[in-house]
């Protein structure tokens, strides 16, 4: 396969201002261009990964020639992590033309059905649903996304946060038919288990070369501690002092595993320490569009972060309260980390927002969870109770190293997918295809079902029935960034306390919005939440489901 006229560490150095990468990162760039395909990389967070995959890309450009493909799809687990690597990409990208289209594709910035720009970063729903034709957004042009596929360079990042064998099953398939297709891929991960790389290659070859190993001696550090007590329980922080007074000295990270103790630990800490809105910020699932990106926006100016390779350090009190959203892709550096207890790989892309960047050293606080109302949810007790004892069994565990990571996720971890669902799903996969499925309801990413939720404030709506305020409430509301995608299982939790009874509805006759009560909450439909179950800082309240 033609090469570039211009070498790697020029490149690096010109178009990434990087003086000298990483030898992996040279190795994935010759074997891009030699055509080996797949590669498999394991690589520790902010080692450069996103870099490596994109650089061999994007430096076709400089001779306006495509050995390697004219298009890449650069596919992640969630959105937020969508956002964050697409504007990365972006700057990476007009350093070398401003023609480079560098596009969006997820729920809430649909902005490339057909998956036709230069680079495409989307999530692995939407991706699949383009590779079988499932959406509605691409009309009647039903085999443009999927042609688009076929010419492309895929990315799987991130590719161990799925967890369930439902949604590796799926991304198994998805594979072998890429492999089959001879579409270039790449799979990266810094938390993969042994376990899961046998189960989603076991019918694709890929040699020792293929699999790039990356063990970086970084100087950062991070101190572990263990805590044996919950960080919040009888509705109260665990929490001396010292420790108080720390977080708000240091610049703070910190990690529930659910959306309602998130909340109550954003709360108190605010009340105890008497903070302002500019001090600290809550990061979940559960927040419209709109305020979720003004609460990134506010935690990456809280945390030490980088903007064109230098480190910026916010003054003053900077505090993230978040849950798992904030795993993996987002790109700032925490001094103190408190977390709950997570599964291996969790606790592992935790720890990468705390020390990350060269020298830097960090303090982590592991608290364990209650068992009590089944506190360790949404994971397993089990998985939970093996990394406990795995952390006080080898107290000199040093997080920041590749070679202790592998061992930490490989001996707890036991992911893989279901061979029966993987061989189900290529069927369902390949029928969709055939038969190009309008809606995406026979073909899914995960057990669960969505619905979307749309916050309305009714006391803004004008007339003298109740009907009237409604449907003029509803026409004042900005549908898209007032919305949110949630679990059909937080609706319908959310409908047995009568919090939702009104499902929104488009008139296309009428071309506008209204509305219909319901009695039950089903999937892929729009469902309206009053604004007063519903706060900007916290999210949807009350909030006690389980589901993340």
């Amino acid at each position: 396969m033609q090469s570039v006229s211009l070498s790697v560490k020029d490149f690096y150095k010109k178009y990434f201002q990087i003086d000298k990468p990483y030898e992996f990162q040279e190795r994935i760039w010759d074997l891009i261009f030699q055509g080996k395909n797949p590669l498999l990389v394991r690589a520790p967070t902010g080692s450069g990964k996103t870099e490596a995959a994109i650089a061999p890309f994007l430096a076709q450009f400089v001779d306006n020639e495509f050995p390697i493909a004219p298009r890449l799809i650069y596919v992640l687990p969630i959105r937020v992590l969508v956002n964050s690597i697409a504007q990365r990409i972006k700057k990476y990208a007009e350093r070398i033309s401003p023609n480079i289209s560098v596009e969006i594709q997820h729920g809430d910035i649909p902005d490339s059905p057909f998956f036709i720009a230069d680079i495409v970063v989307t999530t692995l729903d939407q991706f699949l649903y383009g590779f079988a034709r499932a959406s509605r957004q691409v009309g009647h042009h039903m085999d443009v996304p999927a042609g688009s596929i076929a010419t492309s360079i895929v990315v799987f990042d991130e590719a161990h946060m799925y967890r369930d064998e439902f949604t590796f099953s799926i991304m198994r398939a998805l594979m072998e038919i890429l492999y089959r297709s001879n579409i270039p891929f790449v799979v990266m991960t810094a938390t993969m288990p042994k376990s899961l790389e046998e189960s989603l290659f076991e019918r694709i070859e890929l040699s020792d070369e293929q699999k790039i190993f990356v063990d970086i001696p970084f100087s950062s550090k991070i101190d572990i501690k263990l805590h044996d007590n919950p960080l919040i329980s009888n509705e109260d922080i665990n929490l001396s002092d010292d420790l108080l007074e720390k977080i708000k000295t240091k610049k703070t990270l910190i990690v529930l595993n659910q959306v309602k103790r998130a909340q109550k630990v954003y709360e108190k800490i605010r009340s105890r320490l008497e903070l302002s809105d500019e001090q600290i910020v809550l990061l979940h699932s559960r927040f419209t569009k709109v305020d979720r990106i003004e609460h990134e926006g506010k935690a990456f100016s809280l945390i030490p972060h980088k903007e064109n390779g230098e480190i910026i350090i916010p003054e003053g009190t900077g505090i993230v309260v978040s849950t798992q959203v904030l795993e993996a892709g987002i790109d700032f550096s925490a001094e103190l980390l408190l977390t709950e207890l997570a599964p291996a790989d969790s606790l592992v892309q935790r720890a990468g927002r705390c020390a990350r960047y060269e020298g830097q050293s960090g303090e982590m606080i592991v608290f364990q969870v209650d068992d009590v109302d089944r506190g360790y949810l949404p994971y397993e007790k089990e998985s939970l109770d093996k990394t406990w004892e795995w952390l006080k069994d080898n107290p000199d565990f040093n997080i920041k190293n590749s070679v202790q990571v592998c061992q930490f996720v490989d001996n707890i971890l036991n992911y893989k997918a279901n061979d029966y669902e993987a061989a189900d799903t290529l069927i369902d996969l390949y029928e969709c295809v055939l038969y190009a499925d309008t809606e995406p309801r026979n073909i899914q990413l995960r057990e669960g079902k969505p619905i979307t939720i749309v916050v309305v404030d009714f006391s803004i709506g004008e007339g003298r029935k109740k009907e009237d305020r409604i449907k003029n409430a509803i026409k004042n509301v900005n549908v898209r960034e007032n919305s949110m995608n949630l679990d059909i299982g937080i609706g319908r939790s959310l409908r047995n306390k009568e919090i939702l009874s009104l499902m929104l509805k488009y008139d296309p006759d009428k071309k506008e919005w209204t509305y219909e009560e319901v009695r039950e909450i089903v999937p892929f439909r729009m469902y309206i939440l009053d604004s007063n179950y519903y706060d900007k800082k916290k999210g949807v309240i009350p909030d006690d489901s389980i589901f993340i």
